[in-house]
């Protein structure tokens, strides 16, 4: 005999915690905001991240299932500029690490996001590291070198390193790796562009002495690519000042951060040295040369090519071991030029085989598995 019940009368035999087999689990966001913080691209400008308010990784793959079961346009909100931007389903992914993080390719940001922006965040997004060498070349023509065999382009002769640096390497040539530049020069930018937009006399002529921003009409540059140049044009004039106090003032930050990072380098390479090459000569390849810059060697001993870096954080799993850097770029880096890779926080050191392996955001992931050679060559557990 068959008995027949209702959807209510089933939900009570079974408890509200059991699975609801009358409801689809995943629910679309349609008629919905998705609210976010703020956008930010990765390491190599192709990806531009989501992140979003106070969520964990659970919270965040739930919602990229429910915006690929949307059949409607996908609204983000800004919680701090009250800015909204619409975009597709198919144009937002989800990481396939741990972290699990909503991101967007970067020609979804260009084409559906940037347009939309506020004039000056527009300006904003050219303080980057392609323009600010672009800037630099313009602004140094006689202390310009071009890439040769040993080291790469840059401005030598003039604002220069004090210590390592016979090639005279100067001091401006890491202003587009460095976030605290970066975001002074946004800083500066951010005031100069507001005297340009309010310098205007009483008949509504602007009487601005900086005119980067303006088209000849006396409309707000709209084409990216000429908001682009006005943003190198107005870095090249910036950087050709060299006793002016913005100039001072970027000079003195990175100063200060290549001095403390070579001291911090060195120290840790010595102790390296104990560890693995007792009687062996440390060599530091110097400033701006390839094998530094591109291929990524802090330290050469005993013939082995070491990457330092300093870490926030070391999480170990039953089989893996993520560390997160801070203070320093995170980039990939070959097996062919850096054998091993070091992470340093104070008296806290870890040496591991590289593995060539790309970094997750500022994360690299190393192998820890028991029945397979561990990555790990040392910590301070070693001791």
């Amino acid at each position: 005999m068959n008995i027949r019940i209702t959807e209510k009368q089933y939900k009570k035999l079974i408890g509200t915690t059991q699975l609801d087999l009358f409801d689809n689990p995943i629910k679309d966001v349609c008629g919905q905001e998705i609210d976010y913080k703020n956008f930010r691209f990765d390491s190599w400008g192709k990806m531009v991240y989501i992140n979003l308010p106070d969520n964990t990784p659970d919270e965040r793959e739930e919602l990229y299932s429910r915006i690929k079961s949307s059949n409607c346009d996908i609204v983000l909100y800004n919680v701090i500029t009250d800015e909204k931007f619409t975009v597709s389903p198919d144009d937002i992914r989800l990481t396939k690490s741990k972290h699990k993080k909503l991101w967007i390719p970067s020609f979804v940001y260009d084409e559906k996001i940037f347009p939309y922006l506020p004039k000056i965040e527009q300006f904003e997004k050219f303080i980057s590291s392609i323009p600010i060498k672009t800037a630099l070349k313009r602004a140094f023509p006689s202390n310009w070198v071009e890439e040769n065999d040993t080291h790469i382009a840059g401005v030598v002769g003039v604002l220069e390193i004090k210590f390592n640096n016979p090639l005279k390497w100067s001091i401006v040539n890491f202003f587009n790796s460095k976030e605290d530049i970066i975001h002074l020069l946004k800083v500066f930018l951010a005031r100069d562009y507001l005297k340009e937009t309010t310098s205007f006399n009483e008949n509504g002529i602007n009487v601005s002495k900086i005119n980067y921003f303006y088209e000849k009409n006396g409309e707000i540059k709209k084409n990216i690519n000429d908001i682009e140049k006005s943003v190198i044009l107005w870095m090249e004039n910036l950087f050709k000042d060299i006793y002016s106090q913005d100039m001072e003032e970027l000079v003195n930050v990175q100063s200060k951060s290549i001095i403390n990072g070579f001291k911090k380098e060195l120290k840790t390479a010595k102790r390296i040295q104990k560890i693995f090459h007792i009687g062996e000569k440390i060599y530091t390849p110097g400033y701006g040369t390839i094998l530094d810059y591109k291929e990524g060697v802090d330290a050469i001993i005993g013939g082995i090519t070491y990457q330092i870096k300093p870490f926030s954080k070391i999480e170990f799993t039953d089989d893996s071991i993520f560390v997160t850097i801070r203070g320093s770029n995170a980039n990939i880096y070959k097996t062919k030029f850096v054998n091993r890779m070091v992470f340093y926080s104070g008296n806290e050191l870890y040496v591991f085989k590289n593995n060539g392996n790309p970094p997750i955001g500022k994360t690299y992931k190393f192998s820890n598995k028991k029945n397979e050679k561990s990555e790990l060559l040392y910590s301070p557990d070693f001791n």
